[in-house]
């Protein structure tokens, strides 16, 4: 059984509606165009991809950008651990799934310009480093 509206405050009994049959369906139409939504961390990924350099472009899709930089963010604040290649003082190195030829470097002092890391892996210099939160970059390995 379907309970009208109550249309006024202070009447407690049902009332019956009459209303035109037009009011009663729905005057919604179909979309004319495709829309996609995005979340504000995905567009916030998003802006981030376009930043990376064209050598990382050209090999990461902006689908697996979105991962690595979400998977990035939960190794900075403890949430995921993540296989650790080197350490130093105030900074760790990380391995890349996503990328064959780069790490991903998660500093506790973006106030240090330089860093002694210790690892069994060449490691290169930075080439990307996140604008939002200054303690994640990425960096290359050496050749």
């Amino acid at each position: 059984m379907k309970i009208p509206p109550i249309l006024s405050l202070g009447t407690f009994m049902l009332q019956k509606n009459n209303y035109p049959a037009a009011n009663r369906q729905m005057t919604l139409q179909p979309l004319k165009n495709d829309t996609v939504s995005f979340s504000a961390t995905i567009s916030r990924y998003l802006k981030k991809y376009n930043t990376l350099p064209d050598e990382i472009k050209s090999v990461l899709s902006p689908k697996d950008a979105i991962d690595m930089f979400r998977d990035m963010e939960f190794i900075q604040r403890g949430i995921q651990k993540g296989k650790k290649i080197g350490e130093g003082n105030y900074s760790k190195v990380y391995e890349n799934p996503w990328l064959e030829d780069y790490y991903i470097l998660i500093s506790q002092n973006p106030e240090k310009t330089t860093q002694v890391i210790y690892s069994r892996h060449e490691l290169g210099n930075a080439i990307w480093s996140d604008k939002d939160n200054g303690l994640i970059q990425i960096i290359k390995k050496a050749s």
